[in-house]
């Protein structure tokens, strides 16, 4: 089941929580193939949070970004071994399922991860220049070479070369003294090659060719070695040996580069493309755990996260890394300016007061029933972007959309509306930089870059107290982002009338406003930003 995220613009308002969350109720009702997730870009702002609390809804999922991650391609291990497991494992692995790594585990530790170039690397290391050691396991021995223990030595681990008794007696005794470490031998039924053994201590014999019989004649009770007969023949022997050896001997000692979950996918597709490996492992940042690994065949193709945009089609007003993401579908209420698409879409775009009201047609067009919880967070989500069906945006489909849902809800609208507002804020119950941040848009017109932000409030008798404040935190919101000009609107929702605040610009004196004090204007019967406000806004920039 694919996950579909449903999201609402950045610093989002009542209508688009609402809508993102009423448009995952409908879409999961007449889609059982995929999950739709309502997210926010964003803290909910203390309307929608207080909303939310008073109906017992959990706030919406915070999305930071639709990058793609390194989480979305990691491959989960389903062939492991242990660092103690024989290379002989390791092989079979490879001959029966060829897998791209398998990893090293110990208890839940990750140890490290093993491809096929270790197992080369391994064979050509032993042909190369010294005579090779290796690192020799009693229980891999009898794991891999077929036969039965005759002695157990006084070491089960140990390091050594192999030597094979096949020479003349004189020849081997000179042989076996001038080794600089002590070897394991691998011999037939030669008594003279096996008592000298014995005499010299080596840390093992592997008898091949032999009965236990024909070995009355030998007394290993001073050996201090293990003794093992094998069913092969010698040949056949010295390569199970071989592959005997613990896959920890594969292990590299350098540091392989630290790939974690979160990370994006093209920083670490560049770090394996500039590794020798084939795969590396991936971490959980957190806590260091191993949670799987990647390959080289992971980047093939970019993993894109599927979102449906709610009240807003604007790139730039969208979740960060909307480009890596597969947009599906678009509702919204504003002016068309989407990004590009790979594939066609749907889209359904009406000049209606509330993203919320198309989402109520959208249940109809389906013959979904709205419950009443979510005829609840629609009528919300209306009433704010409407200002209590106040607003010039306001349409017939509103309207009917809000007789409907109260009907649903069994709730007055206008009582609703009152318990809705009076649960909102006032200039000094919020700090300026929040309240300022909340609902802020950007614009751009002849080459002037401006935002406007607006907030919802009860009553506009403490601006004259706050406005030092609000103006001051105006200001740095203009500078951080590289704005011109930045305003807000202060709407009280009860009344109907707004004041806007401005940053000290040079066209300040050209609104047709009343000035109540510097930067200060009264703006009676404003309640849209988009209808009202921003048209006398490009007015003076083109004036």
């Amino acid at each position: 089941m694919s996950k579909i995220y449903i999201t609402g613009h950045k610093n989002p308002d009542m209508d688009s929580i609402a809508a993102a969350y009423s448009y995952a109720v409908l879409k999961n009702k007449i889609d059982k193939e995929n999950e739709y997730i309502p997210c926010a870009l964003g803290a909910m702002n203390r309307l929608s949070k207080g909303l939310f609390e008073r109906l017992g809804l959990k706030p919406l999922t915070i999305l930071k970004d639709t990058f793609s991650k390194v989480r979305d391609v990691t491959k989960r291990p389903t062939l492991i071994l242990e660092p103690e497991d024989p290379i002989y494992e390791l092989v079979n692995m490879y001959n029966q399922t060829n897998p791209s790594v398998v990893p090293i585990m110990k208890d839940g530790e990750f140890r490290g991860l093993l491809s096929v170039d270790d197992i080369n690397k391994y064979f050509l290391r032993e042909n190369y220049d010294s005579r090779p050691v290796y690192n020799l396991d009693m229980s891999n021995i009898r794991r891999v070479v077929k036969g039965f223990v005759i002695k157990r030595g006084e070491k089960d681990q140990f390091v050594a070369p192999i030597m094979v008794g096949a020479m003349r007696f004189s020849v081997f005794k000179k042989r076996l003294k001038e080794c600089k470490e002590k070897p394991l031998l691998v011999v037939g039924c030669r008594n003279d090659h096996i008592s000298e053994a014995i005499k010299e201590q080596i840390p093992g014999i592997i008898l091949t060719g032999v009965e236990e019989d024909s070995l009355e004649d030998i007394d290993f009770s001073s050996f201090k070695g293990f003794v093992y007969a094998s069913h092969e023949d010698t040949a056949e022997t010295i390569r199970l040996l071989r592959l005997s050896v613990r896959v920890d001997t594969l292990l590299r000692d350098s540091k392989e580069p630290i790939i974690t979950k979160d990370m994006l996918f093209d920083t670490a597709k560049g770090i394996l493309a500039d590794s020798d490996k084939r795969g590396l492992p991936v971490f959980d940042r957190e806590n260091g755990i191993f949670t799987g690994f990647i390959t080289r065949r992971c980047f093939l193709e970019r993993p894109r996260a599927k979102i449906i945009l709610v009240d807003h089609n604007e790139a730039s007003q969208s979740v960060n890394g909307i480009e890596d993401a597969e947009i599906v579908e678009i509702i919204d209420h504003h002016r068309l300016d989407a990004p590009k698409t790979r594939n066609p879409i749907a889209i359904t775009a009406l000049p209606v007061g509330s993203t919320c009201t198309i989402v109520f047609e959208q249940f109809g067009r389906y013959n979904q029933e709205i419950d009443a919880l979510t005829a609840k967070v629609l009528l919300a989500g209306i009433a704010s972007d409407t200002v209590m069906l106040k607003s010039p945006t306001t349409t017939s489909l509103d309207r009917y959309a809000v007789k409907i849902l109260s009907d649903i809800a069994k709730v007055d609208f206008e009582e609703f509306g009152k318990e809705l507002f009076s649960k909102g804020s006032t200039l000094t119950s919020q700090k300026p930089d929040v309240a300022i941040s909340s609902d802020f848009k950007v614009y751009s017109e002849n080459g002037i870059k401006f935002g406007i932000g607006q907030i919802e409030v009860t009553t506009l008798q403490d601006v004259n107290e706050m406005s030092k404040s609000y103006l001051a935190e105006l200001e740095k919101k203009r500078l951080n982002d590289a704005l011109d000009w930045a305003m807000l609107l202060v709407t009280n929702v009860l009344s109907s009338e707004s004041v806007l605040m401005t940053t000290n610009y040079k066209l300040n004196y050209r609104f047709a406003y009343e000035e109540l004090m510097p930067c200060i204007f009264s703006l009676p019967g404003v309640l849209s930003r988009k209808k009202q406000l921003l048209p006398e806004v490009i007015r003076v920039i083109e004036s």
